[in-house]
């Protein structure tokens, strides 16, 4: 895969240099600056503008006539003072438009008259020379127009000057007042935005919370928009009308959770990516080196095969220190008898792989190693065979099996003191899944008990933390072990996404005899 990322690359130098494509003219990779990473009908690396259409008529087509979408890009965080963060596009947002801006904002209305059967208003920064000199590119609005227009749509429709065409680029200054002077109009306006808290998402979808809901959005403009004044936040506030505002989140995330072909084939292509850098890192972890330093050789050997970022902070866990679900400390040197619990993942063009493998740090696992790690193994794989639409079960269904068949297996050696709610509060004290896709926790809204189906992406991953305890086996104290893959639901049979990484006893201690070099 790494060999294959960096030949496109040489390939592709003498192509980019003909081209003239540097400097940048746009603020995101486009097919003609950046042939060796996507093809003419790609918007974005891997999705179609196709398929960026086609989710925006499914989610139109959960709109009554005369609704309406807002959504809202992400924003620059700051790390201190003028220092940034890498920037990372609202998921929504992207997901919607696949424009990777910030201070941005789209807003969709259905509007049956049309042939594709809705309005669509992107609203993004204009062309500056003086801040691209020092920040680069921007699209800008004749970009955006040209780029993220509907490629069956053409021309101007004969509408009033305030919706523009059915996809006009508007400079972001101009939202509030848009807002103003035309959703008084509509009857329910789906909003979404970064700023509202993750609490407030899950609350906001009843009728007594669409105030905070409005609120927070409008509070979301007036810091958002530069130069923009409370007095006018406040007048939009009471434009839109506070009983009518209600999330987008949920309808977004209800076709978010079921993946596409191309979503699909990007996930696994993060999967492998990460199972890779898993197989390297086992390989080179050894004693004497740092937590972090086995932390950073598995985000170089990601991005070397094309990840763009990690897709959260890792959990390099050497010995007792993975007895912390989320140990992210990553400071301490490891121990030639330590057990190593790693739980890392990459992002690939928005999609992200989340793998957890435990291993010995010498190579090979003691006789109590392999007995708890196999145990947990065991576990997973059978809960790996519930991963299917046929079988009708939900994720609370898997968990509920996966604590029967963990207590059965630590039963079996020699766990036989435990107390009524060991299992679940000490030594297995996390859910044993959650949904993934461009988000780590992805559609916040997915519901645990519904019936998983085709196309969900899901992991699956159990786990056992032994702290010391006259409850437990003294041969097992202080070893941690969780095993966790990324699964595609299929209609009959799951797909393991991230299958390179090993997790057989014999691969790998076959995998960590190898060792790789510093």
């Amino acid at each position: 895969m790494l060999k294959q990322t960096l030949k496109r690359s040489f390939q592709s130098t003498s192509a980019v240099f003909t081209n003239a494509a540097k400097p940048a003219n746009y603020g995101q990779p486009i097919a003609s600056t950046h042939g060796y990473l996507m093809s003419d009908t790609e918007l974005t690396p891997g999705i179609t503008t196709h398929e960026y259409e086609q989710r925006r008529k499914k989610l139109v087509n959960q709109l009554n006539p005369g609704d309406s979408v807002v959504c809202v890009s992400g924003q620059v965080k700051m790390m201190s003072q003028e220092i940034f963060y890498s920037f990372r596009q609202a998921t929504d947002f992207n997901y919607l438009t696949g424009f990777q801006e910030p201070d941005s904002a789209v807003v969709i209305e259905r509007d049956d008259s049309v042939p594709r059967g809705y309005k669509m208003v992107l609203f993004v920064r204009p062309k500056d020379p003086q801040v691209e000199l020092w920040d680069g590119a921007r699209t800008g609005l004749d970009g955006a127009m040209k780029i993220f227009q509907a490629d069956e749509v053409s021309g101007c429709l004969e509408i009033p000057d305030v919706f523009l065409t059915p996809l006009q680029s508007k400079p972001t200054s101009s939202l509030a007042s848009f807002l103003k002077n035309t959703l008084r109009a509509h009857k329910t306006v789906y909003a979404s935005h970064p700023n509202l808290p993750e609490k407030a998402r899950r609350r906001v979808s009843s009728f007594s919370s669409s105030t905070s809901h409005a609120k927070a959005l409008v509070d979301y403009l007036s810091s958002a928009i530069r130069g923009q004044g409370t007095s006018e936040g406040d007048s939009v506030l009471s434009t839109l009308g506070l009983p009518n505002v209600k999330p987008l989140g949920p309808l977004v995330q209800r076709l978010r959770a079921k993946k596409s072909i191309a979503e699909r084939t990007l996930m696994r292509n993060s999967g492998r990516i990460a199972g890779m850098a898993f197989r390297d890192a086992m390989g080179f972890a050894r004693a004497g080196l740092t937590e972090h330093q086995v932390a950073a050789r598995f985000e170089y050997k990601c991005a070397m095969a094309g990840s763009e970022r990690q897709a959260y902070v890792p959990v390099v866990a050497s010995g007792a220190n993975g007895l912390a679900v989320h140990y992210t400390a990553n400071t301490m040197q490891i121990d030639e008898n330590d057990m190593m619990l790693m739980d890392a993942g990459c992002e690939l063009h928005g999609y992200n792989s989340d793998i957890t493998r435990t291993w010995p740090v010498n190579g090979k696992f003691t006789q109590p190693q392999q007995d708890l790690y196999q145990a947990v193994l065991n576990v997973e794989k059978e809960c790996i065979k519930l991963c299917t639409e046929e079988k009708g079960v939900s994720l609370n269904y898997i968990h509920r099996e996966s604590v029967r068949l963990l207590g059965k297996e630590l039963k079996q050696i020699g766990f036989d003191q435990m107390r009524y709610g060991d299992l679940e509060r000490i030594l297995y004290p996390h859910y044993i899944s959650h949904p993934l896709g461009m988000d780590l926790h992805d559609t916040p809204s997915f519901d645990r008990s519904q019936k998983l189906e085709e196309g969900n992406v899901i992991t699956i991953e159990p786990g056992c933390y032994v702290f010391p305890s006259d409850r437990f086996p003294k041969w097992f104290h202080n070893i941690g072990v969780r095993v966790e893959d990324d699964v595609l639901v299929g209609k009959h049979a799951p797909t393991v996404l991230t299958q390179e990484a090993p997790k057989e006893v014999a691969d790998i201690e076959q995998v960590c005899e190898a060792r790789v070099g510093l």
